[in-house]
């Protein structure tokens, strides 16, 4: 598997040519993050794929249908084998979430990191 590179700013990175590709575990465990960050009904081609975020951050006690979910998308994206570890990590107080995750891919063993709070602290949503 071959996938456009994103920088720190989950941005296309550009202008270096091949280098800006990353393949194998990488490149499974960014399709993992991106699959997981989009949301259900914006892909024409397939409705129903991805989360329904919306629903899910605006009811109470819906965690574990998040992990669920998070669950269900992860094992449906390709090259991935299973999930070692999957856990939500959240802060009641300032209300932030964040999802961490090992899997196991084809190639080798990734984990994912990020928040999925809405907002970063610069302002930024995810």
């Amino acid at each position: 598997m071959i996938v456009s590179a994103l920088d720190k700013n989950s941005d296309w990175s550009f202008g270096r040519g091949r280098q800006n590709y990353i393949t194998g575990g990488g490149a499974i465990a960014q399709k993992v993050k991106c699959r997981i960050r989009s949301f259900k009904n914006d892909n024409p081609l397939n409705m129903g794929d991805n989360i329904d975020w919306v629903y899910l951050l605006s009811e109470k006690n819906t965690e574990q249908e998040i992990l669920r979910e998070i669950e269900r998308v992860t094992l449906a994206t390709d090259g991935v084998m299973r999930i070692v570890q999957l856990a939500m990590v959240v802060n009641k107080t300032t209300r932030e979430q964040g999802i961490e995750m090992r899997i196991e891919t084809v190639f080798d063993e990734q984990t994912i990191n990020f928040p999925i709070s809405g907002a970063l602290k610069d302002g930024t949503t995810v």
